[in-house]
């Protein structure tokens, strides 16, 4: 099991919640299928910062999108925590393939000019 991870885990089951990361990550297993909005308002927390915090969770495979809800004109997905360690590892690097898509992408349209022919194919050929 990923370092990191043990230790959110550690500090969520003992109690002490020393972290954003960890509030939100003891709050999400203790509501499932809760919102972005919800844990801002529960937690008391500004938007970028549980936005930020629900992503690095994500980052790391301890928590996935299950399903969203559509409220006003905003659509909000539900979180719930993955506590199979199998499927924590595989969310992780599902994740890590997606955010190098983007970043490639993102890095081919903007500095294409300054990136050298053979490396442009070779990144295009390791992300199909």
């Amino acid at each position: 099991m990923n370092p990191r991870v043990k230790a959110l885990l550690k500090q969520v089951n003992s109690g002490k919640m020393e972290t954003d990361k960890v509030r939100i990550l003891h709050h999400i297993k203790k509501h499932p299928y809760t919102t972005l909005p919800e844990i801002e308002r529960k937690l008391n927390m500004k938007h970028q910062t549980a936005s930020a915090r629900t992503s690095d969770l994500q980052d790391l495979g301890l928590i996935e999108e299950s399903g969203e809800v559509k409220k006003g004109n905003s659509t909000h997905s539900y979180y719930k925590f993955q506590p199979d360690p199998n499927k924590q590892a595989k969310n992780a690097f599902e994740r890590k393939k997606i955010k190098f898509s983007q970043w490639r992408k993102k890095g081919l349209s903007q500095f294409k000019d300054l990136i050298n022919n053979d490396l442009i194919k070779e990144l295009e050929v390791c992300t199909k």
